[in-house]
């Protein structure tokens, strides 16, 4: 039976893919399946339909987007998000997926090095401040602080991340409202308030090659960035959210006339607050509906020797 479902995105250029991809099938564990979802067509040039399931999205769909259309069609009960440009090692699987026998666990931070320095960390989860600060854990550090870092972790980086999939499906899946790093601070925080935590496994690792590029002040994380900050401020308390975010706002303020991409970034956050409170007066659960697909393995039918991750959103 399967127990993991590795969803890679690829949203740009086919080449994109090709160092994932081999490196996932060379290391690949057993009783997993691999779905790539692609915007538009995809000609699978090396012919992988018999190891790789290929879902094609939209054309325009975003990141969010295509993590939910692969995360409809998994059939394993803990799922793995792999971006483009991350290239896995040998059991890199296997440590992570075992932390999900613990019913508390709802996701697992891999720990993503530099390719070409594989001593300085490009990820090891994300974090996320009351104020809306939010960041990679421990870039440019070396691997052995991982252990310091696991106080300000929030969740798994989008670059690779492990979740247990009936959670995040029963939270409505993963957010449009938000993009790269920011899809997987808003999936963190809606699984703490559902009762779970989320963890950061040292011998799960990856590397990633100067393809992968840092979330850069801009316009479109300035927006992005205020949504999220609106959608979660009240769960660390308003007065100090407000508090940190308007000092937060003003610094970008004193030094936004200097720097171009942060007047585009206030923007941004002046578009995210008005789309916020339009958001807040028109909100409606999220819905998440699995696809009807008579292969999809029930989660109550994994033994208990693997993990099942069976579990309510409204768990304690």
């Amino acid at each position: 039976m399967l127990r993991l479902s590795i969803i890679v995105p690829l949203l740009g250029e086919p080449s994109q893919l090709d160092d994932t991809l081999v490196s996932v099938l060379e290391n690949r564990p057993a009783n997993c399946e691999v779905l790539v979802v692609h915007r538009g067509r995809y000609d699978d040039p090396y012919g992988l339909a018999g190891e790789v399931r290929f879902i094609e999205a939209d054309s325009g769909a975003t990141l969010a987007e295509c993590l939910n259309l692969g995360l409809r069609a998994s059939r394993a009960p803990v799922v793995h998000v792999l971006r483009c440009g991350v290239e896995v090692t040998p059991g890199w699987a296997e440590a992570a997926v075992g932390h999900f026998r613990d019913a508390e666990v709802a996701g697992v931070a891999a720990v993503v090095v530099s390719t070409q320095e594989p001593r300085q960390i490009v990820s090891a989860g994300v974090g996320y401040r009351a104020e809306g600060v939010a960041w990679p854990l421990d870039e440019g550090a070396a691997p052995d602080r991982l252990e310091e870092c696991q106080n300000n972790l929030c969740g798994p980086d989008i670059l690779a991340g492990f979740y247990c999939r009936s959670t995040i499906e029963s939270l409505g899946g993963f957010s449009s409202h938000a993009a790269d790093m920011l899809i997987g601070i808003d999936a963190a925080l809606a699984i703490r308030q559902a009762g779970f935590r989320c963890v950061v496994e040292p011998n799960c690792v990856a590397h990633a090659g100067n393809a992968i590029a840092p979330a850069r002040p801009g316009f479109r994380h300035g927006h992005d960035a205020e949504r999220l900050f609106w959608r979660w401020a009240s769960a660390h308390g308003w007065c100090r959210s407000l508090a940190g975010h308007a000092a937060l706002v003003a610094g970008e303020c004193a030094i936004g006339l200097g720097r171009p991409l942060l007047f585009l970034q206030l923007l941004g956050r002046l578009l995210g607050v008005i789309r916020a409170a339009s958001a807040r007066r028109n909100s409606k659960p999220r819905e998440f509906a699995s696809t009807e697909n008579p292969a999809v393995i029930p989660i109550a039918e994994f033994d208990a020797a693997r993990p099942s991750c069976q579990r309510s959103s409204n768990a304690a």
